[in-house]
């Protein structure tokens, strides 16, 4: 009798399902929030160093493939080191442990303002009033002109910078020559369609049609921000050694800049700066802020704007007073939350963590920095009464119509300016460069650190030999590709072995089954040989003879092979002749070439009734098929009829595997050619509004998922009286009274209450693995303070001293309430404490 790849091995079957199922345990273990302990990782780490694959690579791989085992090997030993030195004592098992329960321990919510429902109600309120503001604009002519000479402006420059499709993108020059002219006074236009479904729908049929940015720019765009803002005149301060350093390391780096490339820099910068000047000049920017302030007086005569504008204002201070009450609750509630011994405890981890990371280096300094930030800021009167002075200058230019327009609301918006760019960007300065100063010297501590160094160097080594040639540079290796398609892969299905498959269970109105014990190996899975070829035909003509093409495939694959032992059944007919039941246990055998079949398909044309491809022919073999029932209600029943069951079971079998082989090429031709149906509608439909018609892969997306939605409301409809489960534990049955012998649904039921079992974080489950545990672990070193230069944390301004006083009023409670404080009903509206010539 014909044999197959890999004959069923009970011993290594029960161990390779036990090792399948515990995977399955370990997974449940996660969704309930159980991690592996640190001698689970580092057990399971050394299992898999120890394991053939990296302990002793294939003797077929190349040299390259060899190198990057090594490589492998090298990583997963730095990690292991790397968690098991710095987590010493579970600390990120307990971190994320106690995150997920904390309960904020007595700490009680300040009585809010209103009610639920009152809270609701301002919300719908404040949104409303929103969306007036929003309609107003959008409507408004200002608007719409500045809008459009906005984008007129944008083509002329695109058009500087694309020569090869100028004359499609650049403007007209009667375009160009009105953009500084304003709109027509209290020109209003039609009020868009603003509903939140509109809207999303045009966003994001706008965002898939060209994304304006991905991951990489917008990480550019952060270090240009962060860049830009370092101050440039090298000043000195308490910090000096700080900024010594600093200025050394600009002089370094400018030293390493060829002067070809500084000159090219300088060139392009002023380059730039000439151009930008040139198409916005100070005349054109003065005249763009003269015409939004038009617009908003335009806006402010609306009768709509003042009921929308006081809503917001109102519902503004009813919470901005909320927020000064919090202020003198809040201390208590922080307090109270402290008592909750989970959120302590996730604090004192997490700051473990991060200082073991940061080469055992203290965070007390960083902290203390914005501590002193913290406790100077609210401390200052002159910030409070600033803060005030804004709120009265904003209210006065939404509610005074005109206001804007007039000298005096420029002059007071300059004072305001210069005495808040003294406040926040000059009095605090030292103090928030104490705090980059502690931030880069911790970061520059997780560099430092050994072991953090040695990860990243051995991951740093895998992907330059994964991909990175002698010469450093990004190279193709082809003995790679050869190792994963010749080496790897093969071995992947070997070792994956023995898979076992849930219950499965149908019931129907005829018939109830279920099917248990299914395992399939791997290697007796994978075809033992898989065949394409392809046959392409072109003819170009002219005159009288037509063009033509035809492509034809064959896909062809044997050796599918099957050994399936101890596979467990019931059966029971509910209706017809005969009702029967039956429970027993079978193996199926299929070896040899086994299950084969061969495909030939081709390009539909016009005489067929399939539309892209139809199928020519469809070959099913199947041989070497044998079933032996080793138990049964009607075992001698079956052993008589078994001859002439399979005899005639193998041809009707291979029938209607072909059949529905070509079936579903049909079926697959049809519904490519209905959705292509539909995304050709909606391309034409789309063509009256091109500008905000979605992308042609959009929609056949579209049509695809319309479509397969209306097949499964069919298919739900017609097998509304079928149920069909798969079962992977015992719970999830709906059979819950039928037990099969050595049912793998009751193995998966242990390891999954297995998951539940531990204290806290830890479970059983994830002990995995036969490896003994690491004896050499690195010592961890004593966190401590270590000494650095940093900015000194001083108040800039006349008279202006650490942590002094406030001078007049009481002191708040924190500089974030400083802001609610604020913007209040009873702000004043002079410009109260504003000191004139504060930032000379």
């Amino acid at each position: 009798m014909a044999a197959v790849n890999r004959p069923t091995n009970t011993a290594t079957k029960e161990k390779d399902i036990n090792n399948k199922l515990q995977l399955y345990g370990i997974y449940s273990a996660f969704s309930k929030g159980k991690v592996p302990s640190n001698k689970q990782i580092d057990i399971a780490l050394n299992s898999a160093l120890a394991s053939k694959p990296l302990a002793t690579p294939s003797p077929k791989l190349s040299e390259e493939g060899r190198k990057l085992v090594a490589d492998l090997q090298e990583v997963i030993k730095q990690a292991k080191i790397l968690l098991l030195t710095k987590n010493e004592g579970n600390l990120i098992q307990d971190f994320v442990w106690q995150t997920q329960h904390v309960t904020g321990g007595d700490a009680k919510a300040p009585g809010a303002p209103v009610d639920k429902d009152t809270a609701r109600q301002h919300g719908d309120q404040a949104l409303e009033g929103l969306r007036t503001l929003g309609r107003l604009i959008l409507s408004n002519g200002q608007f719409r002109k500045l809008l459009n000479d906005a984008t007129i402006l944008i083509r002329d420059m695109a058009g500087d910078a694309a020569t090869n499709t100028a004359s499609r993108v650049k403007p007209s020059e009667e375009q160009l020559a009105q953009i500084d002219n304003a709109a027509e006074d209290n020109t209003w236009h039609d009020v868009p369609d603003l509903s939140k479904d509109n809207l999303r729908t045009q966003f994001k049929d706008q965002y898939n049609k060209q994304k304006p940015f991905g991951k990489g720019d917008a990480q550019d765009a952060a270090g240009n921000a962060a860049d830009a803002a370092q101050r440039p005149n090298g000043e000195i301060d308490g910090g000096a050694g700080a900024a010594v350093a600093a200025g050394q390391l600009r002089d370094q780096a400018s030293e390493n800049v060829p002067e070809e490339t500084k000159e090219k820099g300088s060139k392009f910068a002023t380059s730039s700066k000439d151009y930008l000047g040139k198409k916005v000049p100070q005349d054109r920017r003065d005249q763009t802020i003269l015409r939004l302030k038009k617009m908003i007086v335009e806006i402010q005569g609306h009768s709509d704007y003042q009921q929308a504008i006081e809503t917001l204002l109102t519902l503004a201070e009813t919470y901005a007073g909320h927020g000064r009450d919090l202020s003198t609750s809040g201390a208590g509630t922080v307090k109270g939350a402290h008592t909750d011994s989970s959120l302590k405890a996730a604090e004192t981890n997490l700051k473990t963590l991060i200082e073991r990371f940061a080469n055992s280096t203290s965070s007390e300094d960083l902290f203390d920095s914005i501590n002193t930030i913290y406790r100077d800021a609210e401390q200052d009167p002159e910030l409070r009464n600033w803060f005030k002075s804004v709120d009265s200058y904003v209210r006065k230019c939404l509610r005074e119509q005109g206001f804007i327009m007039q000298d005096a609301a420029n002059d007071e918006w300059h004072r305001l300016y210069d005495n808040g760019r003294f406040l926040l960007r000059e009095r605090y300065r030292n103090h928030t460069n104490r705090i980059v100063d502690e931030a880069k010297f911790l970061a520059d501590q997780f560099d430092k650190d050994p072991q953090n160094k040695a990860f990243g160097d051995a991951t740093q080594k895998l992907f330059n030999d994964l991909g990175t040639g002698e010469d450093g540079k990004a190279a193709f290796k082809p003995h790679l590709l050869k190792d994963l398609s010749q080496v790897i892969i093969p071995a992947i299905f070997e070792h994956v072995r023995y898979v076992p498959i849930p219950r499965i269970e149908v019931s129907d109105p005829m018939i109830d089954a279920v099917v248990e014990n299914l395992v399939i190996e791997s290697d007796n899975l994978m075809p033992n040989a898989l065949e394409f070829s392809s046959d392409n035909y072109f003819r170009w003509g002219r005159k009288k003879i037509s063009n033509k093409r035809h492509n034809a495939v064959m896909i062809s694959a044997t050796g599918v092979q099957l050994d399936l032992k101890d596979v467990a059944y019931y059966v029971k007919r509910k209706q017809g002749f005969p009702s029967i039941t039956d429970q027993g246990v079978m193996d199926v055998f299929l070896g040899g070439e086994g299950f084969s079949f061969k495909i030939a398909a081709s390009t539909a044309h016009k005489k067929d009734r399939q539309h892209f491809a139809k199928v020519d022919k469809v070959t099913v073999k199947v041989k070497s098929l044998d079933i032996k029932v080793k138990k049964s209600n009607h075992k001698l029943l079956f052993g008589i009829a078994k001859p002439l069951l399979l005899k005639v079971m193998k041809p009707a079998i291979t029938k209607v595997l072909e059949k529905q082989i070509a079936e579903s090429f049909t079926k697959a031709d049809a519904t490519a050619w209905t959705v292509h149906g539909e995304a050709q509608k909606a391309i034409d439909a789309a063509k009256a509004d091109p500008e905000n018609a979605p992308s042609i892969y959009q929609q056949y997306a579209t049509a695809t998922q319309n479509y397969l939605a209306g097949k499964k409301a069919q298919a739900d409809k017609v097998a509304s009286n079928t149920k069909v489960n798969t079962a992977m534990t015992t719970h999830d049955s709906i059979f819950k009274d039928i037990k099969l012998e050595g049912g793998i649904s009751s193995k998966a039921t242990e390891f999954k209450d297995l998951a539940d079992k531990g204290d806290k974080w830890e479970s059983p489950v994830f002990t995995i693995g036969s490896a003994s545990e690491t004896s050499d672990i690195p010592k961890l070193g004593a966190i401590t303070r270590k000494p650095h230069n940093a900015t000194a944390s001083t108040v800039r301004g006349p008279g202006m001293e650490t942590s002094a006083p406030a001078a007049d009023g009481p002191v708040s409670s924190g500089f974030a309430n400083q802001v609610d404080q604020a913007f209040n009903k009873e702000a004043q509206t002079n410009g109260l404490g504003l000191q004139n010539g504060a930032s000379s």
